[in-house]
């Protein structure tokens, strides 16, 4: 009898272990199955709030290896290209030009060179830039996008955006665009049109191997969205331009977009930035196209008035959005965007004081080649 109650004892412990073991199971499964999530899925996740606030207007998938001619680029923003050796931008001026160089296992640096007495000077490394592909410069002649490689780089290559500082002759450090413009694919290039305000994004996420996507989008200022008018899927959709139709927060802006992007197609676009100014060079002569400077570095210092002016636009928007906000925030919030204001403020004054003095050098040179 004393066995059998301790044959029986025994029986009673084993199973109430089993079971015990067998609540602990599913735990000890799902500390199993939980991921840890990857450097570039964390810096995604840092960049999302930040999203910016872009309206694309046009998608097209194409293959990788000819997609830069699929980009209606008007000739007075410059000259693209790309062959087995790497990409190449050229000004309209055609006296500077910005090109890559891909080593057989495919790394990538980026060059720039100038044209002096008809000739092409050394090539020079821009060796800050790390491994960069596809430059592109703006009409400024100081801003340069690239597609680059490395630490900073939420995916493959990212586009990055650095500016030319005349004073030491360097470019300073490159910023990554953020989102949407990157992802965690390979993301090529970034193209602007300032003539017609349009802008191209190229692509390989959700693409196939060998293919890319080009988005059309309208460059609207640095605004991002109000993540407190959205849900965190929203914004996600947003950041990884899942449906291009929900950026289309202006019909109306839309719909003229892409009557200048159709123009542009089909090599009719109106260069209003070029045919079309409207420049007082004394009391008694203004010009209406840009063909009229008497000085060829005037049309090239018009250009870059234009895309100050359009700068110091863009700056005042901002400026307005953060007034209203400043005025909807509480007393903390108040503080940060105080500071931005202010700095925003001395930004737009130097921009003023910046126009003014270019357009008293362009009235000058030309006032004394007319007399």
């Amino acid at each position: 009898m004393r066995l059998l109650i301790v044959v029986l004892s025994l029986l009673v412990t084993m199973s109430a272990m089993a079971q015990r073991n067998k609540k602990r199971q599913p735990s000890r499964k799902a500390n199993v199955e939980k991921r840890q999530p990857s450097a570039s899925e964390l810096m995604f996740e840092n960049m999302l709030p930040s999203t910016r606030k872009v309206m694309f207007i046009d998608s097209m998938v194409v293959s990788k290896s000819e997609f830069l001619s699929h980009i209606p680029l008007p000739s007075e923003c410059g000259t693209l290209a790309d062959d087995k050796q790497g990409a190449s931008f050229q000004n309209d001026f055609i006296n500077k030009k910005y090109f890559s160089k891909r080593d057989t296992s495919g790394v990538s640096r980026i060059y720039t060179s100038d044209r002096l007495a008809g000739q092409w000077s050394t090539p020079q490394e821009l060796s800050a830039l790390g491994k960069a592909d596809y430059p592109f410069l703006m009409a400024d002649g100081t801003t340069l996008y690239f597609a680059g490689k490395g630490e900073a780089s939420l995916g493959g290559y990212d586009i990055f955006v650095t500016r030319y500082d005349g004073d030491d002759g360097t470019f300073l450090e490159p910023q990554n665009m953020g989102l949407p413009f990157n992802s965690l694919a390979n993301d090529y290039l970034y193209v602007e049109d300032e003539i017609d305000s349009l802008a191209w994004l190229v692509t390989d996420r959700n693409q196939p191997d060998s293919m890319v996507c080009i988005y059309t989008l309208v460059p609207d200022g640095h605004q991002s969205y109000d993540v407190s008018e959205m849900t965190n899927e929203q914004l996600r959709g947003l950041a990884k331009i899942s449906e291009i139709k929900n950026t289309w927060y202006d019909q109306h802006q839309k719909n003229n977009a892409l009557k200048r992007l159709y123009a542009l197609r089909k090599g009719g676009a109106k260069t209003k930035g070029i045919d079309e100014i409207d420049f007082v060079v004394n009391d008694n002569i203004s010009y209406t196209s840009a063909s009229q400077f008497k000085s060829p570095s005037n049309r090239d210092n018009f250009k870059k008035l234009q895309s100050l002016k359009k700068e110091k636009e863009d700056n005042i928007k901002s400026l307005t959005e953060l007034r209203e906000r400043y005025s909807a925030s509480g007393k903390t919030a108040q503080r940060n965007i105080s500071n931005e204001i202010l700095s925003l403020e001395k930004e737009i004054l130097k921009q003023e004081e910046s126009i003014a003095k270019m357009e008293i050098s362009i009235r000058n040179t030309e006032n004394m080649l007319t007399k």
